[in-house]
C-alpha cells in the first residue's frame, strides 16, 4: 500500500523513494524479531511454558529452538521484501532474468540476514540471558549497560578485523549479466556497492561480487554468542 501512494512522475525518483521504503521495512523488521526474541524472560516469568514443557529444556535446547523460529521467520520476511525488490523494478521497467531474479528473493535476503540479522538475534539473545541470569540490582540494567556501552569496541575490533581479510576468498558471484536497463538508468557508481567487474563492451555489468569473509565472520560470531547463550541458560536458568 506505502509503495502505491508514490506517484511522483519521474520515473528514478519513483523507483528511489520506494527502495528507500523497502529499506525501512528491512530495518523495522530486524528490530521487530528483536523485540520479539528478546522476550525470554518475560515469558518464562509469566509461566507461559508450563503446559508445552512439563520439564525445563537444556539451554542449548531452548535457546537453539528461539534462534530457529526467528531466524526462519526473518528469512521468510526478507524473501517477501525481495519479491518487492523485483516488483518495484518491474514497475520502473526494469526486467530480470530468472537466475538474477532467483538471487534477486533469495540470495541477497541468504547473504543480508547472514551477515546483519544472524548476529543480531543472536547477540539480543546473549543480552537478555545475560541480564536475566546475573541480576546485580533489580531491574538488571547494570549488566545490560555494560554490554551495549561495551558494544561500540567490539564491532569496532571486529570491523577491523574483517578489514584487513576482505577479498582474501573468491568474491560471491551474483547478479551475472544484469540488464543493460539498470546500468543505462543508474550508471556504474551507484551499483558498485562491492567488487564490480566490468564487461568488453562496458554496456552491461559482468557481475556483482559479495565478499565471502563478512558473512563467515558473522556466522562464526553468532555461534560463538549462542553457544555462550546456551551455556549461561544451562548453568542458572534450567
Amino acid at each position: 500500500w506505502g509503495i502505491k501512494q508514490v506517484t511522483v512522475m519521474d520515473v528514478g525518483e519513483r523507483l528511489g523513494i520506494r527502495a528507500g521504503l523497502l529499506a525501512g521495512a528491512i530495518t523495522v523488521g530486524a528490530l521487530v524479531l528483536c523485540i520479539m526474541i528478546g522476550r525470554i524472560r518475560s515469558e518464562t516469568r509469566n509461566g507461559q511454558y508450563q503446559v508445552l514443557l512439563m520439564s525445563p529444556p537444556s539451554g542449548y535446547t531452548h535457546i537453539t529452538a528461539r534462534f530457529t523460529y526467528a531466524a526462519a521467520v526473518g528469512f521468510a520476511y526478507y524473501i517477501t521484501i525481495g519479491f518487492l525488490f523485483w516488483w518495484i523494478f518491474e514497475l520502473a521497467g526494469i526486467r530480470f532474468d530468472a537466475r538474477s531474479l532467483l538471487e534477486l528473493i533469495l540470495a541477497m535476503p541468504l547473504y543480508g540476514i547472514s551477515v546483519g540479522v544472524l548476529p543480531l538475534l543472536a547477540y539480543t539473545l546473549l543480552l537478555m540471558v545475560f541480564v536475566s541470569a546475573y541480576r546485580i540490582s533489580g531491574k538488571g540494567w547494570i549488566p545490560g549497560v555494560v554490554m551495549l556501552l561495551g558494544t561500540p569496541l567490539v564491532l569496532q575490533q571486529v570491523a577491523d578485523w574483517g578489514e584487513r581479510i576482505l577479498w582474501a576468498l573468491p568474491s560471491w558471484r551474483v547478479f551475472e549479466n544484469v540488464p543493460a536497463t539498470v546500468y543505462e538508468r543508474f550508471g556504474r557508481a551507484e551499483l558498485m556497492s562491492s567488487e564490480v567487474m566490468t564487461s568488453a563492451s562496458a554496456q552491461t555489468i559482468d557481475h556483482i561480487g559479495l565478499p565471502i569473509e563478512p558473512m563467515l565472520i558473522a556466522l562464526a560470531l553468532t555461534v560463538v554468542m549462542l553457544v555462550l547463550a546456551g551455556r549461561i541458560w544451562q548453568e542458572v536458568e534450567a
